[in-house]
């Protein structure tokens, strides 16, 4: 098979409307580039793979292939399939939760052949209501988790560089960029690797990034590209914290993986004690009549949930 200059490859979980609408807005500029659509359906437990399919065969001679895994791997896992399904020059990691406007993927191309070193695209991400979502943020570190859960403007401006989202007014380099659309160049996972499977869902991304930014691969976002992102969509994990609900222990597991691989056991500790001492200062919000920040439930104990964990969905589709 000859090399596409382009895979788009698609994560489903439970969201067949949402992928196939994502699919039908980018697939005409997919076929312009001469490129291919790949939807990966990560073993639903819905009807997903049948809609997939049947959406697929409405479309005779599509360039388009529909994977249904076994399992469910996780977020890695699922792309890992979709970029061994075919070699491409370059590669776009889409959410099934977005809408791809009109000339992104050239937009993104375009950039990535006039910029050598720049390893890993994403488009300007627009919310539900047209504004412009974060998608470039600097690396995590255990003070990090400080200054997050204090909540407090004055820490947020005191320790920038600790801050991860890099906002609209700040002109940061980007140590990583959102996986919710990012496109990858071939001989970024030919020297970096696939995805790490170990996350099964969040920290992947700033995990590639941080790896690739260590090989000299740079990432940016490219303003005239531009991708809506229904955010939560997928997974509703960022509703959960500020609706005082639980959090999935595969979300802890992540970070745990996230911190001890960068900083090693200690760091991890670390960063437990400097969320916990965040949080402290929060709560001191109550001397001035302050209600405290929202947190996760149960947050406080949770943190300290190991990297090893499997999720009950990580078995075979029967």
């Amino acid at each position: 098979m000859a090399l596409s200059p382009l895979n788009v490859i698609i994560l489903n979980y439970g969201t067949p409307d949402l992928a196939i609408a994502s699919a039908e807005s980018v697939q005409p500029q997919i076929e312009a580039i001469g490129g291919r659509l790949i939807l990966v359906d990560n073993a639903s437990p819905d009807n997903s793979a049948e809609k997939l399919s049947a959406w697929a065969a409405s479309k005779p001679g599509a360039p388009l292939e529909i994977i249904l895994s076994p399992v469910n791997g996780g977020f890695a896992a699922g792309n890992n399939l979709g970029i061994k399904a075919g070699e491409a020059a370059f590669y776009l990691l889409l959410n099934s939760d977005t809408l791809v406007e009109p000339g992104a993927l050239a937009a993104l191309l375009g950039a990535m052949k006039e910029r050598p070193k720049l390893g890993l695209a994403g488009p300007l991400i627009l919310d539900e209501a047209g504004a412009i979502a974060v998608s470039r943020f600097r690396k995590r570190t255990p003070f990090s988790e400080f200054v997050e859960a204090t909540g407090l403007d004055i820490f947020y401006n005191r320790f920038r560089e600790h801050v991860v989202p890099i906002f609209e007014d700040e002109a940061d380099a980007p140590d990583w960029i959102s996986f919710a659309c990012v496109m990858i160049r071939k001989d970024v996972i030919e020297e970096v690797g696939l995805l790490d499977e170990g996350y099964f869902m969040y920290f992947e991304d700033s995990a590639y990034g941080l790896k690739a930014a260590h090989k000299g691969w740079r990432g940016a976002r490219i303003d005239a590209a531009r991708v809506r992102h229904f955010e939560a969509k997928s997974s509703g994990v960022e509703d959960a914290a500020a609706e005082h609900k639980r959090l999935p222990r595969y979300y802890y597991a992540a970070r745990a993986r996230y911190f001890i691989d960068h900083y090693g056991r200690a760091g991890f500790v670390a960063a437990n004690l400097f969320w916990l001492a965040g949080r402290a200062v929060n709560y001191a919000r109550i001397l001035t009549l302050k209600a405290p920040k929202k947190t996760a439930k149960g947050r406080a104990r949770d943190i300290w949930s190991g990297p090893d964990f499997t999720p009950p969905g990580m078995v075979k589709k029967s």
